[in-house]
Order: C-alpha cells, then structure tokens, then sequence
C-alpha cells in the first residue's frame, strides 16, 4: 500500500515539475494559499473531488497520485538531454522545421516559461540556451 507521504510527495513534485505555484492551484481550488500547502503537506485532508481538481489543473491522471510508482526517467547526460540524446535531436529538429516567424514565436515563449521558472541554476541555464540560439 502506498504511504500518504509518497501520494503528497507526488503531489509537490508534479507541481514543481509543471511550475504551478501553490497560490494558483489554491486559487483554482477555491481555497487560500495557507490552506492548500497544509493540505499538500499532510496537515489537513484532500478531498476526492480536490484530488480530481488537482489532476485535472495538473494534467495527469489520478492514478499518478494513487497508483504504483510511476518508470524512473532514462538517464541524463550533464546537458540534462537523455543519454541517446533523442530529446534533443527531436527539440532541434522542431526549431528546424519552423518557419523564422515560428522560431521566434517559441523564443518567446520560452522566455515567458523562464519568468516562471523559480530556480536560478534552471532559469540561468535556460537563458543561457536561449541566448545562444
């Protein structure tokens, strides 16, 4: 059976890994900040329908909370691409198959994505990405 601190430890992770704020999700719960960080750290009860709320906001299925361990992600490299560097080369074949206006939309959309991004070692490596191209 699964602990309730792995199903909340889920929980935190996929929010860090979407960049959601527990300010937004409260919000989108209709409950305030304080709230939701005791409820996401095991203080106060999730109810079934802020778990369906929760994985819906998200973008998951309710099974990533509940269910068995999700895969371990392939190894990295250094560069943070897999070790085949497939995530790469799909990324790169992307950008190439863009027009210049397109290229330019996906900057700055990265750009937008990089205001969110609350660690500096990330957002600095990303900007660093950016700026290279």
């Amino acid at each position: 059976m699964i602990s309730t601190e792995e199903i909340l430890r889920r929980l935190r992770n996929l929010r860090e890994e979407r960049f959601l704020r527990q300010e937004s999700l409260a919000g989108q719960l209709g409950i305030d900040r304080s709230t939701y960080a005791r409820k996401e750290g095991g203080d106060i009860p999730i109810t079934t329908g802020e778990w369906l709320k929760l994985a819906e906001i998200m973008g998951a299925d309710i099974s990533y909370f509940f269910g068995p361990p999700p895969p371990p992600p392939p190894p990295t490299t250094a560069a943070g691409g897999n070790v085949d560097g497939t995530q790469g080369k799909l990324l790169l074949q992307l950008y190439n198959s863009l027009s210049p206006e397109e290229r330019q939309d996906l900057v700055a959309g990265i750009h937008l994505l990089l205001k969110g991004i609350r660690k500096k070692k990330v957002r600095e490596a990303l900007e660093r990405l950016v700026e290279a191209r």
